[in-house]
Order: structure tokens, then C-alpha cells, then sequence
């Protein structure tokens, strides 16, 4: 029994000394799996960002009244189109227009007084003034017939007392004509700035669309009194569906690369296979944190084209092109290694070995990645790749 047990042991021994050994065994070597040609080509430097649809400013507008009643009619339900001008509710109008009535009743009265006097008050005056030539021609004619003693003083008296008397009245009239006139033309002003003020109120009863749209809210039924205090009770909401624009929010590692007017490129959930396009029109300085991270606001406009396929509060998957360069040298980003700090690739060469390059790169997108300098076009590097188990620790990377 003894004797099984210690050949037992032994054999175990063995082969616990074959597997830490056989490393010593095997043959250093990098085995490459997938090779790719240096060339030359156009590259885009590309950021990724997440963005969001939302509505410009003016594509929301929430209407209501600065008038107080029962809403008589509601024309439009949610999911309505409407178009600017469009009347979509009323209110109770009736005591408005009783107001603006009396109103032009009275306002009727002031013009008819205003022609009465423009009628009588002239001829008046032309008589005063008839009485005032007949005057002033017989004192005159007195005064001469007291220089020849046809007349008596008495006379003369007399006849400059009825010229006194007639130009007195016709300057009598003459201010009463003006006055009255003056009079009469502010009333009817003030009565004409009521009826505005009245037809204005009563415009506040019709409600219109501000705005070609569709109807999204409704907060009133016909039937519901409406009070109005010191702020416009919002009744009905239009929205512009094809007024949008795109949030995007840039990482603020990546907001010195975003200027305006870069290009963008962004796609949706719901429409995977669609691109929609676009440039950077505003950054907006104010940062905002989210979950800790500070992002800066880009803004994009969508255009209308676009909007019918888009919704608000979309999330949309953004790549903005901030650099582009031609007819330079690229691999793709799976030959690119990072070992020891610095970008290195390994280079087939012609004795089929393979050797370790350090490389220094430009720009990078989601596919490829620029060569400054380290390799020329035509030289093959691996993009794939097995590293030698007995390989140093920065060696054993596998792509």
C-alpha cells in the first residue's frame, strides 16, 4: 500500500514539474493573426457626443386672455392643426358689447352736437360782425356830421356805445363758437379712446393662434369661467413641430476643440439607419453639470426637412467634425499599441520578423488614426496580433 502511494506521488510530482517548466521550453515569437497596409488617405478628426431635440425658442406659445368670463366656444382639441390667425376659443362678450354701444350712442350725441354748432354758430357770427360794420359806419358818419354840427354830441355818443356793444358780441361769439368747438372735439376724443379701449377688451375674448401649429395643451372646456388677475391664465399651447434645434452636450475636455460653424452629424434611436446633418451655430458659456460632469452647450439648428422625422426630447448620437486632413498617412486604430507611455505598432519586416515601431499620430476618429511619423506608406503592420507567453508584461497585449 505504502509503495502505491509514494509512485502515486511521484507521478504527480512529475507532471507538476512539466507544466512549470515547459514555458522554458517554448520558443519566444510574436504570432500575428491580421495584417493591414500603411496608406494614404482623407481623415476627419471627429468628437462623439450625446445631444438632445428641443424646440426653438418661439416654436412653444402658450395663449390665453386678459378677459374674465365663461368660455362660450373652444374650436380646437389637442393634436389639432392650426394655422396663425386661426380663432380657437371665445368668451362671454355680451356686457363688453353693451359698454361699447353706449358708448357709440354717446359718441353719436357729440357729433351731432359738434355739427349743430359748426352749423349755427357761423351764421351767428357773420350776423355779430354785420351789426359790427353797421357800427362803426354810423359813428363814423356821427362823427363827421358833429364836425359840420349836423349832429349832436349826444348822437355821436350813441352810436360809439352800439359800436362798443355790437364788437363786444361779435367777440362774444366768436370765443363761445371756439370754446363749444373745443369742447364738443374732446368729448368725442375721449369717447372715441373709450370705444378703443372697449374694442380692445373685447378682442381679448377671442383667442387666436399665434402661431402655425399644433394644438398640445388644453387646460379649458367650454362652460369654465375664466378669471383674469395680475398674470394671463395660459389656456392653450401651439407648438411649431418643425421648429427644433439639437442641445449637445460637449464634455468640457473636448469644448476647445468645438467651434461654430463645424459640421454635424447625428442619428437617432428610433431611426438607426438615417443621418441628419447640421453645424454648430452657438455655445452657450454657461456650463451645465450633470451626474457630476461638466458639459457646455452646442447648438444646432435642425432644418425643417429634417423636423418631420424628429420629435422633442429625442437623444441623438452626435459626431462633430472639428479637423479634417487629405492624402495623408493612416492605419486603422486596431494597429495602433499603447506600451510604456508612448503609441507604438508592430512592423512586419522582410525577413518576416516583426518589430516593435514607436509612432507619433494625429488625428484619430472612430476608424483610423493618422501617422506623422514612424512609418511610410506601404509598410504592413499587424492589427491583430498574440503575444509570446514568456513576453514581457508590456508586451502581452493582444488586439
Amino acid at each position: 500500500m505504502k509503495k502505491r502511494i509514494l509512485v502515486v506521488a511521484i507521478i504527480v510530482a512529475a507532471l507538476a514539474g512539466v507544466i512549470f517548466l515547459r514555458p522554458l521550453f517554448i520558443k519566444e515569437g510574436v504570432k500575428v493573426l491580421e495584417t493591414t497596409t500603411v496608406k494614404r488617405g482623407d481623415i476627419k478628426g471627429v468628437l462623439v457626443e450625446t445631444g438632445i431635440i428641443k424646440p426653438q425658442v418661439g416654436a412653444v406659445v402658450k395663449t390665453g386672455t386678459r378677459a374674465t368670463g365663461t368660455i362660450t366656444k373652444l374650436y380646437v382639441k389637442i393634436g389639432d392643426r392650426v394655422r396663425k390667425g386661426q380663432l380657437i376659443a371665445l368668451i362671454d362678450d355680451r356686457e363688453i358689447r353693451e359698454q361699447i354701444a353706449q358708448s357709440r350712442a354717446a359718441l353719436a350725441r357729440q357729433e351731432n352736437t359738434m355739427r349743430q354748432i359748426e352749423l349755427t354758430y357761423p351764421q351767428r357770427i357773420r350776423e355779430a360782425r354785420a351789426n359790427y360794420e353797421y357800427a362803426r359806419l354810423n359813428y363814423e358818419r356821427e362823427q363827421e356830421l358833429l364836425k359840420r354840427q349836423f349832429t349832436t354830441k349826444e348822437s355821436v355818443d350813441r352810436a360809439k356805445k352800439e359800436l362798443e356793444i355790437a364788437e363786444a358780441n361779435l367777440k362774444r361769439l366768436q370765443d363761445e363758437y371756439e370754446t363749444q368747438l373745443s369742447i364738443t372735439k374732446a368729448s368725442i376724443e375721449e369717447i372715441k379712446a373709450q370705444i378703443n379701449q372697449q374694442e380692445t377688451r373685447l378682442s381679448y375674448t377671442r383667442i387666436y393662434s399665434p402661431i402655425d401649429g399644433i394644438v398640445s395643451d388644453v387646460t379649458i372646456q367650454e362652460g369654465e369661467t375664466v378669471v383674469a388677475g395680475l398674470q394671463v391664465a395660459n389656456l392653450i399651447t401651439v407648438f411649431d413641430p418643425l421648429s427644433l434645434e439639437m442641445w449637445i452636450y460637449v464634455d468640457e475636455a473636448d469644448i476647445g476643440r468645438v467651434k461654430t460653424g463645424q459640421a454635424v452629424e447625428f442619428s437617432v434611436d428610433t431611426l438607426p439607419d438615417r443621418s441628419f446633418h447640421g453645424r454648430i451655430e452657438k455655445i452657450y458659456p454657461q456650463p451645465v453639470v450633470k451626474d457630476n460632469i461638466v458639459y457646455y452647450l452646442a447648438i444646432v439648428k435642425v432644418s425643417r426637412q429634417d423636423a418631420q422625422y424628429l420629435r422633442p426630447e429625442m437623444t441623438t448620437h452626435v459626431r462633430i467634425t472639428f479637423d479634417e486632413k487629405k492624402d495623408v498617412l493612416v492605419v486603422p486604430n486596431s494597429a495602433i499599441k499603447f506600451e510604456e507611455g508612448r503609441q507604438i505598432v508592430y512592423k512586419l519586416t522582410g525577413q518576416g520578423t516583426v518589430e516593435k515601431i514607436p509612432v507619433k499620430i494625429g488625428l484619430r476618429n472612430e476608424e483610423i488614426t493618422e501617422i506623422i511619423s514612424g512609418l511610410k506608406e506601404g509598410d504592413r503592420v499587424a492589427t491583430k496580433i498574440i503575444l509570446p507567453l514568456k513576453a514581457k508584461p508590456e508586451q502581452r497585449q493582444l488586439r
